[in-house]
């Protein structure tokens, strides 16, 4: 929802800009507009995943479809886990709000080839009792901090406590890095 209200700001804005609505004729002002929506636009781009990369294991799938959130699918086409990011910001802090019935279990911090992580886990209720679903799950969130760069968020489950999960998760993490720039 957040990035659909900033992809309807930047467009209100450019189209502003470009028919001129928002500046009555002033030209110094068309100027600074376009450098706002610039700056606006570029700032949306530090959100594309586009730059990511990523080895995942045999038969799994990274659905890349919406370019702000990549789901990860594993080998029997489940949805296990997404991926977004954030622009790179020394001091990030992770605000994500916890799902429903939920608690932190743990909260590290581990280094990869790529950068530090933050590891987080959950303890998460398998579903609403109409659902006949008992007993919680592990959900990991990986908050993987790429220097000067970008920032990936992570977040995945296998709907288990087993601790291999969380093992495959960091896996996973130890294979994030960045595309080499075409030129």
């Amino acid at each position: 929802m957040r990035i659909a209200n900033k992809t309807m700001v930047i467009t209100i804005a450019l189209l502003l800009s470009l028919t001129g609505c928002s500046n009555f004729g002033v030209e110094g002002d068309v100027q600074a507009d376009h450098q706002e929506v610039s700056s606006m636009v570029a700032a949306a781009e530090e959100y594309d995943l586009s730059a990511l990369a990523l080895e995942l294991p045999a038969n799994w799938e990274l659905d890349t479809e919406d370019p702000m959130n990549y789901l990860l699918k594993n080998d029997r086409g489940e949805r296990v886990g997404r991926i977004s990011s954030s622009p790179y910001v020394a001091d990030f802090e992770f605000k994500h709000a916890l799902p429903n019935h939920s608690s932190v279990i743990n909260d590290e911090t581990i280094n990869l080839p790529a950068g530090v992580c933050r590891l987080i886990t959950l303890d998460a209720d398998n579903g609403p009792a109409a659902s006949g679903a008992t007993g919680t799950h592990n959900t990991y969130y990986g908050i993987v901090t790429i220097k000067n760069k970008v920032i990936y968020i992570l977040e995945f489950t296998n709907l288990d406590k087993d601790p291999q999960s969380k093992q495959q998760f960091i896996d996973l993490l130890k294979k994030i890095s960045l595309k080499e720039p075409v030129s």
